[in-house]
């Protein structure tokens, strides 16, 4: 679904990705770990157009999407989920979700794709007239990722949607992931600094180090190597 191939990006002089090579598959969760600077964001922030590559290059379904405009990858049925759970306060839990529906989605079909984010997160349901300000924050990245949902993505793009959360609603989070993946066929990149979770729930993984990739292999292997966990997943 999504091919990676010597992925460079740059920030003046400052290297932030370097030669960045993965793929993603369909069903499937791909994970993205390393420490804060290690270019995680910077590489979600290129798949979906908002940070220009400087060499390399990153196809979607056989179509190449660097070099491309933000909306036109996401007519594509990309769709990113930045971090820091970004709902627009004014709006209500509604209409935040039926802005998700403009991209892809038929106007006769819009009401039905919001039902179906509901039926999904049902806590959203009962709040769907109020403002999305009132959501805690948990809730809140329900409704960031209902939005991205709501475009009928084929594959989703999520930096730390964990942060700030709970034990609790981390793990309620993580297990929703496995069940879109899983079910749906949807495809997943998922940049987590919670390794744990994310090894838990991935079925491959790739870890940053100061924008090179330096391990990628399957989650079991990357959990049961002590020294690799010691200096680049923290735990």
């Amino acid at each position: 679904m999504l091919h990676v191939e010597g992925l460079s990006v740059r920030y003046g002089p400052v290297r932030a990705l370097e030669s960045v090579s993965f793929e993603a598959r369909s069903g499937s969760i791909t994970t993205v770990l390393g420490a804060n600077g290690a270019g995680k964001t910077t590489l979600l922030r290129t798949l979906s157009g908002l940070v220009p590559s400087h060499q390399g290059t990153a196809s979607f379904d056989g179509q190449r999407i660097t070099g491309r405009a933000p909306e036109a990858i996401a007519r594509l049925g990309v769709s990113h989920v930045p971090e820091g759970r970004g709902v627009i306060a004014e709006l209500t839990v509604d209409e935040n979700l039926r802005l998700g529906t403009f991209v892809r989605v038929r106007r006769g079909d819009r009401r039905a794709v919001v039902d179906e984010i509901y039926e999904r997160f049902p806590q959203l349901r009962d709040k769907r007239h109020r403002s999305a300000s009132t959501l805690s924050g948990g809730e809140r990245q329900m409704l960031v990722i209902g939005r991205a949902l709501a475009c009928r993505p084929r594959l989703l793009l999520l930096d730390e949607p964990s942060l700030g959360l709970s034990p609790i609603v981390t793990a309620q989070l993580m297990a929703t992931l496995r069940e879109l993946t899983a079910g749906d066929g949807l495809g997943a990149v998922l940049v987590e600094q919670n390794a744990r979770s994310a090894l838990s729930v991935a079925d491959w993984a790739i870890v940053l180090n100061l924008g090179r990739v330096v391990v990628a292999d399957r989650p079991a292997r990357l959990a049961a190597d002590a020294d690799l966990r010691r200096h680049y997943l923290g735990f």
